[in-house]
């Protein structure tokens, strides 16, 4: 919907207009009616900002909105509102990072297309699952969502909802949404190296095909923590053989890009797996040590040797994320310098 008064969201939304998948309705503000809302079937509106009263009439149309604008003065109204001048920590969307316009990749359709089924998580699971993408759950988002789920027949959703969007967690557990685990992410900027004193006997190195089934092994009973390993309804051998299966992935360049290790001879006895975001950001995904040599401080020497490595290629900053559960790996990423972005909820929704 374009608004008639001008704005500094009016480029973002000329930017949005161009990302949208689908079809696309551009509406003038003047010609906005509930009949042409009707007669289109116009379930998503995309706007810098409407006055209250069309939010309260688009809700009552169970119409999802999405706002371009000031997050302070659309939040309680709009479904979903995308404010790249905020830089307001508490909620999803804010910052420059989210500009239509001025980030490439940010995935604006994710937003818009509000729920996506997971290929790669359905095809190992043998079951159809979803992941709410708009990352906001509202009444008219779980109504909007739901016509997606019967018609892919979808078994599993999962839902994470930022821990501080009391509106999105009060329609999760309304709609029983089951809670499975905290998500914390922590990030790091690369800007000193670290000393690291590496035994003899040890060295670091790019893990290969022939490490693989060494790797597997190690990761065998690690993620006890996990949301799937709490969920009750996930058989358990086959969450111990999904991270197995992802560091297999990672080792060949899939999902995750890189696993590095440390090695005692040519036997890998820890491990961390890297994936490459932009040309200076990376996150860690599995972090693993062999129940052998647990204890011994080789974690942390993975770790500071991986950053390194990291630091050495030009990337500038590195993300981690792990359970709220797992005291262990959170005091190990504080101890080394990294710090706290955000506390999310995971949510499962079987049917």
């Amino acid at each position: 919907v374009l608004t008639p008064e001008q704005g500094p969201y009016d480029q973002e939304l000329e930017c949005a207009k161009q990302r949208v998948n689908g079809s696309l309705q551009v509406i003038p503000f003047s010609d906005l009616n509930i009949e042409r809302l009707e007669n289109d079937n116009i379930d998503i509106v995309i706007s810098t900002g409407l006055p209250k009263e069309w939010y309260y009439t688009l809700r009552g149309m169970n119409t999802v909105t999405i706002t371009l604008g000031e997050i302070s003065k659309y939040y309680q109204v709009s479904d979903i509102v995308v404010d790249y001048l905020s830089s307001d920590p508490r909620h999803y969307f804010v910052g420059n990072e989210h500009s239509v316009c001025e980030n490439p990749g940010f995935n604006f359709n994710e937003i818009s297309d509000l729920i996506c089924k997971l290929p790669w998580d359905s095809e190992y699971f043998g079951f159809n699952v979803a992941y709410l993408s708009c990352m906001h759950l509202t009444d008219n988002i779980f109504a909007k969502t739901s016509q997606f789920l019967r018609d892919k027949n979808i078994r599993l959703v999962e839902y994470l909802c930022n821990c501080h969007d009391q509106r999105s967690v009060s329609v999760a557990e309304k709609n029983d949404f089951n809670f499975t685990d905290i998500r914390i992410k922590f990030i790091r900027e690369l800007r000193n190296e670290f000393a690291v004193n590496l035994p003899d006997n040890l060295s670091f190195g790019k893990a290969k095909s022939e490490h693989i089934e060494h790797l597997k092994d190690i990761s065998r009973n690690l993620y006890s923590d996990s949301r799937y390993h709490f969920d009750v309804n996930f058989d358990k051998d086959m969450v111990r053989s999904f991270y197995q299966t992802w560091v297999k992935s990672a080792v060949h360049g899939q999902f995750d890009h890189e696993c590095w290790c440390l090695f005692e001879g040519n036997a890998p006895i820890a491990f961390v797996t890297i994936r490459y975001a932009t040309d200076d950001y990376a996150t860690i995904g599995l972090v693993g040590t062999s129940s052998s040599h647990q204890g011994k401080g080789l974690g942390s020497i993975m770790l500071k040797l991986t950053l390194n490595h990291l630091r050495s290629n030009k990337i500038r900053f590195v993300t981690v994320v792990t359970q709220g559960r797992n005291y262990v790996a959170q005091n190990l990423y504080q101890g080394m310098g990294f710090k706290t972005k955000s506390v999310q909820l995971w949510y499962h929704k079987w049917y």
